[in-house]
């Protein structure tokens, strides 16, 4: 059995510049809360529309590390059906990823924190 094992990949904090995004000026589009389903994870995910762009906005977030972790924005629960937006960030803190242009964003409505190396979803957050 493979699991997504905690190590100590994964910042703590977020060390570049998150992508653009004020929350005063931007559209809320959905939100969700985190469920650890490999380990320990809470928070809130939300999409916002600012100025022709999409993102999604990790904040507050908290989680283990692991190894090789990734964001995805999937239409379906077991994220079959995915756009991979990079890798995460920190293990904590707040984050922002850029959404492709001409997503179709109301097609989505899951964010995972996807351990790609071993293939496990770490987190999910159901968008309402």
């Amino acid at each position: 059995m493979t699991s997504c094992a905690p190590q100590n990949t994964t910042p703590m904090v977020p060390v570049t510049k998150p992508a653009t995004l004020d929350t005063t000026k931007a559209q809320l589009l959905k939100m969700g809360m985190f469920v650890g389903l490999d380990g320990p994870t809470s928070g809130l995910a939300s999409i916002y529309a600012q100025s022709g762009s999409t993102y999604v906005l990790l904040n507050p977030f908290e989680s283990h590390s692991g190894p090789d972790l990734k964001v995805y924005i999937s239409k379906d629960i077991n994220a079959n059906d995915y756009i991979r937006l990079g890798s995460l960030q920190a293990s904590s803190g707040r984050q922002v990823y850029s959404v492709p242009r001409g997503t179709a964003i109301a097609d989505f409505n899951y964010i995972h924190i996807w351990c790609q190396a071993y293939s496990v979803d770490f987190a999910r957050a159901e968008l309402k």
